[in-house]
């Protein structure tokens, strides 16, 4: 399954048994906190979710002590528009899967593990469905206390971001990039006010930044907000995340560089590819529709670059715009790599 944006920065984060352990401790009861051996915490492999359900939701599965008995700890990222009010019969699916692989490696085993489920959500709404399994079957209250001890009842914890403000996310007793990535992820329906709101998070980028790998972690969270963010206002985003990231953030903007040349190059490519395959229809002969993709190639780069030129320095005098319609494939590259550092219009286009 091709992961989002969303599931990307979830499982990059929140597999590390230190980020999850500490969003976990924040969550769960605190008698059931004080009961579980979080050192024992670790991260156990496979997805359970459905393949059709992979771009709205994400999953972790881990095990641990609680006392002595073995637990997993099952935790599912719910990023979706609307809440399922069937969420509980769709955590029972994936809590028998979880069991169904534990009796395939223990083919022995007389017991099952306890599964602790957890959902974390974010929606327009906020969640408005119940946490109880018994909840969904369609029976009158008082004729269900009749059948209660035959069918399943549990209640999975849930932590709803929708309405979380943006102090108390700070105020976390969770680790900084946890606390960075919740509050990402509770504003990203809403790309324009997430990053008019960052530099406002500059002490916890702070923080995420002195951790160990925290420049790693950062670039992630980057790529993640460029990933969800307006493509066409790439110059004021990266304004804007430079405001954020303080003057250290050196090796961060080195990665939004190199997203940004990334997407320059994908669609100079594919503009290369229609203007390849149309030469080729016109000439029918194969070296014709080479020599097209080729130039289209170009062509495609040419015009990001321009763009790209334009947002950074502002209108073009017509001679800057010649030159680089005419551009080779060595200058196109050297301009490309220099258009978000040079000072100048001029050292951008200089021949070095």
């Amino acid at each position: 399954m091709t992961p989002t944006p969303h599931d990307a920065l979830f499982k990059s984060t929140f597999s590390q048994p230190e980020h999850a352990a500490a969003a976990l401790r924040q969550v769960l009861p605190p008698a059931l906190v004080a009961r579980i051996d979080f050192a024992s915490l670790a991260l156990q492999p496979g997805s359970f979710i459905d393949e059709m359900l992979a771009a709205s939701h994400s999953d972790l599965l881990f095990s641990a002590r609680l006392e002595e008995a073995p637990l997993f700890i099952y935790v599912l990222f719910e990023h979706q528009s609307t809440t399922h009010p069937l969420m509980a019969f769709r955590l029972l699916e994936y809590m028998v899967r979880i069991w169904k692989g534990h009796l395939e490696r223990h083919p022995r085993a007389t017991r099952l593990p306890a599964i602790l489920p957890v959902v974390l959500h974010h929606s327009d709404t906020g969640w408005t469905a119940s946490v109880a399994f018994q909840d969904v079957i369609d029976m009158p209250p008082d004729v269900l206390r009749l059948v209660a001890e035959h069918v399943p009842h549990f209640r999975f914890v849930l932590d709803d971001i929708s309405k979380e403000t943006d102090e108390a996310l700070r105020a976390r007793a969770m680790t900084a990039l946890g606390r960075l990535v919740l509050w990402c992820f509770r504003h990203a329906r809403r790309p324009e006010e997430l990053v008019a709101r960052l530099s406002g998070w500059y002490g916890v980028v702070r923080e995420v930044r002195g951790a160990p790998g925290g420049g790693a972690a950062l670039s992630r969270v980057w790529r993640y907000i460029l990933s969800i963010a307006d493509p066409a206002q790439p110059r004021e985003l990266l304004q804007r995340l430079l405001v954020a990231a303080g003057p250290e953030a050196e090796e961060e903007i080195v990665t939004i560089a190199d997203y940004l040349r990334e997407q320059g190059r994908l669609a100079g490519e594919r503009e290369g590819r229609l203007a390849g395959e149309r030469e080729g229809r016109l000439a029918g002969e194969r070296e014709g529709r080479l020599a097209g993709e080729r130039e289209g190639r170009l062509e495609g780069q040419r015009s990001t670059l321009l763009k790209q030129l334009r947002q950074r320095f502002g209108e073009l005098p017509e001679a800057v715009v010649a030159r680089v319609r005419t551009a080779d494939a060595a200058q196109l590259e050297g301009w490309t790599e220099r258009v978000l550092t040079s000072p100048t219009l001029d050292d951008c286009l200089s021949e070095r």
